[in-house]
């Protein structure tokens, strides 16, 4: 899929590529780089190795930044759990400021230390940039990036709020995976660290519990610290209303909205459970189905739904809608009619395998006599990774299908009603 200098040739046949069996371990680190935005599928293999090079020496500012604020704010009356971690953060031969001189320490703050590109997780950068030259090319850069960081303001009291759940929350992560169990683990630091310079640089969103869980796909996969930092920024900034109440709750409307339309009797069992609002969808929409799967499907899956491949926007979407309306011109022998009503836009493929978790298993909840014995079955829910997606895939296509013959249905009740009053007309190619 690549020309002679490195470039991809097809987004769009990539992203199918993807969304028709996923990626190989191999070679999923490269894919997830152009999947998830760290490098444009335009750029050569050159011009990737430069936009490595910038990100790492953003990201090392970014992070310089952040700890030097919570040692230099940190208040004498601050708490034991405050003075803490500013403790952990401290950095060589810094003075706190005096009241006003806050600006002239930051423009400072980051020569203190130097980049360490192996722990950032690439070490073959360390030699390169050792010669005196390309040690003048590094603090120029960092130079550069340090008026960029510092354009940004950092609210410290939420920063230290936000530390406290991310502290509570990456210990949790993911320990069954041996890539993040055992204690002193330096990928649960590295975890720790983008978590914290994300909330710093993002205060709108802040920390949110999940991220966790979504940031820790992006570090194993691609085993670096600031690749991992900046795919996972891509996404968020992508995602980031699902973590707000009213993006949630607007996205559990498309599931409903969605079942309503393929089996209003399973919705209308679930209204007499009191669950007809579908909040308990929720955990599937947010982390992609990451609790449903082994590990290994469970990143199979997100990178599938993260290809936006079928999607009600997408080519597939228009391609089969065409179809479907080629179909019924062919037997309606030529006639071309418009009709007021379109598919639903927003319907995600995430949306759809929701409805099919739930169209599949509606059985099983029609047995159900309470939310309780709902939220049990929810709890117990395993599903096979190919037939789940073929099944909401076929989903997708049923439901293209139905828009279009509705519509063409609803014409024709009113094209009768209208023949019958002697004014209507039809439109012929």
């Amino acid at each position: 899929m690549m020309d002679p200098d490195g470039r991809l040739i097809s987004e769009h046949q990539l992203r199918k590529a993807v969304f028709l069996g996923g990626v190989a371990p191999d070679i999923r680190k490269e894919v997830w780089s152009f999947l998830f935005g760290l490098y444009p599928c335009s750029s050569t293999a050159r011009e990737r190795t430069a936009i490595l090079l910038d990100n790492i020496v953003r990201y090392h500012e970014m992070k310089a930044r952040w700890k030097t604020l919570l040692v230099l704010n940190s208040a004498p009356n601050s708490t034991a759990l405050d003075q803490g971690l500013c403790a952990r953060y401290q950095v060589a031969e810094v003075d706190r400021p005096q009241q006003g001189e806050e600006s002239s320490c930051q423009s400072t703050y980051s020569h203190s230390e130097r980049i360490n590109f192996s722990s950032l997780g690439h070490p073959d950068l360390e030699v390169e940039y050792s010669s005196a030259d390309m040690a003048q090319k590094l603090d120029f850069m960092r130079l550069q990036a340090q008026v960029q960081v510092n354009r940004q303001k950092i609210d410290v009291v939420k920063l230290r709020s936000n530390i406290r759940v991310v502290d509570k929350d990456v210990p949790r992560t993911d320990r069954d995976q041996a890539f993040f169990s055992g204690s002193g683990n330096p990928h649960l630091t590295e975890l720790r660290e983008i978590l914290i310079t994300f909330s710093a640089y993002h205060d709108k969103l802040g920390y949110a519990q999940g991220m966790n869980d979504i940031l820790s796909r992006f570090l194993y996969v691609l085993r670096s610290e600031v690749e991992a930092y900046w795919c996972f920024k891509n996404y968020m900034e992508t995602i980031w209303n699902d973590f707000m109440e009213e993006g949630m709750t607007y996205k559990i409307d498309l599931v409903r909205m969605l079942l309503q339309e393929m089996d209003p009797a399973l919705l209308a069992h679930l209204e007499t459970l009191d669950l007809g609002n579908l909040f308990f969808c929720h955990r599937w929409l947010l982390l992609g189905f990451k609790r449903e799967f082994n590990y290994n499907d469970s990143l199979r899956c997100f990178e599938i739904l993260s290809s936006h491949h079928i999607e009600l926007t997408s080519l597939e979407a228009e391609r089969a809608v065409m179809r479907e309306e080629r179909r019924e011109f062919e037997n309606t022998g030529g006639d071309v009619r418009t009709t007021g009503l379109t598919t639903q836009k927003e319907y995600t493929f995430e949306v759809f395998m929701c409805a099919t978790v739930l169209t599949e298993c509606r059985e099983e909840f029609f047995n159900c006599l309470d939310c309780g014995q709902v939220f049990t079955l929810i709890n117990e829910l395993k599903f096979d990774l190919d037939t789940l997606l073929t099944k909401s895939e076929r989903l997708f296509f049923v439901y293209c299908k139905k828009t279009v013959g509705e519509s063409f249905q609803l014409v024709d009740s009113k094209c009768n009603a209208d023949k019958s009053s002697g004014f209507f007309s039809f439109l012929f190619r």
